[in-house]
């Protein structure tokens, strides 16, 4: 399977939802090239011109054969529909997605158009959008730091899912797996059901004798509820009949909440109405205060950036011993951005791996505590701690680093952790240390810096660290080492350590540490302008 950055993607419906995620993967070169296909002609134009899009056509059949990923961004009823042109048109090896708001009636869609699962189909859904619709009202930062829940079913391939998991970390987003069911049970609540209200309060309202005036005196709180009653009604539609039994359901106990209101209020009950309206409030700060105050402060931040706007990165990649580290985070300290340290998170598994008595070679195994562990980065102390044990010095011995570069050759293992790579992506911007952080995980960094030096000066270096740590070491053995790491980490067949195309290179061997910060920092006011100094933020 191709990985993303080679793919050439399909989209079908090039509306809000396709069309964002078109700006997106143009924005940052996140594919090889992108097609789109709809009934209307003049948005398929307007992208083509607008330089989102490489080709277009309203015929499904033309693109079909030739793409490596087809996202579906159509309304839900329409989606059996178009399975039936793909699965006539499309490559028995294309990755499929969607973006649908009811994953049940779509996973029933692909099993009676395939006869079955369709093991590379992954079902999809963006929590994002806005009350407009269209092409027009598209961005590429529609995704950033929303949630995208993916629905995996038992028989979804797992390659497939990873690369449709990197296509939406990659715009930005934060992904999350739900089972199918519970899917569409959470969204017949906390999308389906609201929506539903404010069609309906709109209705109830401008069909009242003095509608006029109830709309003209409206307060703001009634604009805000009603605002998602702009939404796309034909879309609407689609998605109440096709989770219409989890809505009913959860209309049913709104009813009810709604008639025992109904009589307190009739019959004065006061407490009655405190006590509720004093749960509903409690319950609302609560859910605010622990899910939604870095993401609304994400999007007051996104509203005063450009539409095109995407969290910028300086990735700072070289072998081990060329100073990255170091260099690393007295930029991001300077600049007030997140720092990645990428190879503390092999080096984590490795540590875990050793601890777990599991092998370097034990795929399975790593995969697993890849998944389970638990990882803190303190960025001000730059101490580390991996469940709950703070392990910084235990990551820098040469164990750790020989088991890092061990797994780091693992093609799933480096999948695994790409997405907790990912997740550093935040504003202010992210400064990434590493082998292939501006080749693989961020290859639309805007300044991208390789560090080298002398395999003789890189032993020195790492020498008088382990020894003013009181850590014993022989300079030779640690000379043969870093010559080993660097052949491993040169010619292993994934991710490679290379400089990107567009790396700044800079020879550290007879630079001191100031040098090249401000060389760096030098490289990074030409391409980024002035630097505001800001406290480090904090991340975990």
């Amino acid at each position: 399977m191709k990985p993303l950055e080679e793919m050439r993607i399909l989209i079908v419906g090039l509306g809000l939802i396709g069309g964002s995620i078109a700006r997106g993967l143009r924005l940052g070169s996140l594919c090889r090239a992108i097609d789109a296909c709809g009934r209307d002609a003049a948005p398929l134009r307007r992208a083509e011109a607008d330089g989102v899009i490489d080709r277009w056509s309203k015929d499904l059949q033309a693109l079909a054969r030739e793409a490596d990923m087809i996202i579906l961004c159509v309304p839900t009823l329409s989606i059996r529909a178009i399975l039936r042109r793909v699965r006539e048109h499309a490559r028995p090896d294309t990755i499929i997605t969607d973006a649908a708001s009811v994953k049940g009636s779509v996973v029933e869609d692909v099993q009676a158009v395939y006869g079955g699962d369709y093991p590379l189909f992954v079902p999809a859904h963006p929590i994002a959008g806005s009350e407009k619709s269209g092409y027009d009202a598209s961005t590429a930062n529609l995704y950033q730091g929303r949630k995208v829940i993916l629905t995996p079913t038992p028989a979804t391939d797992s390659a497939a899912l990873a690369v449709v998991r990197q296509l939406w970390e990659r715009l930005g987003a934060d992904v999350h797996d739900l089972s199918v069911q519970s899917h569409d049970a959470v969204l017949a609540g906390t999308s389906h059901l609201p929506h539903l209200l404010a069609f309906s309060l709109v209705n109830t309202l401008s069909r009242q004798t003095l509608s006029d005036d109830i709309f003209r005196y409206a307060a703001g709180g009634f604009a805000g509820f009603t605002r998602i009653a702009s939404s796309d009604p034909a879309m609407w539609r689609d998605i109440f009949l096709a989770n219409g039994p989890a809505t009913v359901a959860v209309l049913d106990a709104y009813t009810a909440e709604l008639t025992r209101v109904r009589e307190a209020i009739l019959a004065g009950e006061g407490e009655f109405l405190l006590q509720r309206f004093m749960e509903a409030k409690q319950a609302r700060d609560h859910f605010v205060a622990r899910h939604f105050q870095e993401s609304e402060a994400a999007s007051d931040s996104r509203d005063t950036l450009r539409p095109d706007a995407v969290v910028p990165v300086l990735t700072i990649d070289g072998p081990g011993g060329s100073g990255k580290g170091t260099i690393s985070t007295r930029i991001a300290a300077r600049l007030g951005w997140h720092f990645l340290d990428s190879g503390a998170l092999y080096r984590l598994l490795g540590l875990a791996a050793a601890k777990a008595g599991v092998s370097t070679s034990d795929e399975v195994g790593l995969l697993a505590l890849a998944v389970a562990m638990q990882i803190r980065f303190d960025l001000e102390g730059g101490k580390v701690w991996l469940d709950d044990v703070e392990v910084s010095d235990q990551l820098r011995d040469e164990v750790a680093g020989r088991a890092a570069s061990e797994v780091a050759v693992i093609p799933a293992i480096r999948q695994a952790l790409l997405a907790r790579q990912h997740q550093f992506r935040q504003w202010p911007g992210l400064v990434a240390d590493g082998r292939d952080m501006g080749t693989v995980v961020f290859p639309d960094a805007g300044l991208k810096v390789f560090l080298t030096a002398s395999a003789e000066e890189r032993a020195k270096r790492r020498y008088k660290q382990l020894i003013d740590k009181g850590i014993d070491v022989n300079l030779s053995a640690l000379f043969r080492d870093i010559q080993a790491r660097d052949e491993r980490d040169s010619t292993r067949s994934v991710s490679p350590l290379r400089p990107a195309e567009d790396a700044v290179t800079v020879d550290t061997t007879s630079l001191g540490i100031d040098q090249v910060v401000q060389h760096v920092l030098a490289l990074f006011e030409e391409r980024f302008g002035p630097i505001e100094e800001k406290p480090v933020p904090s991340a975990e």
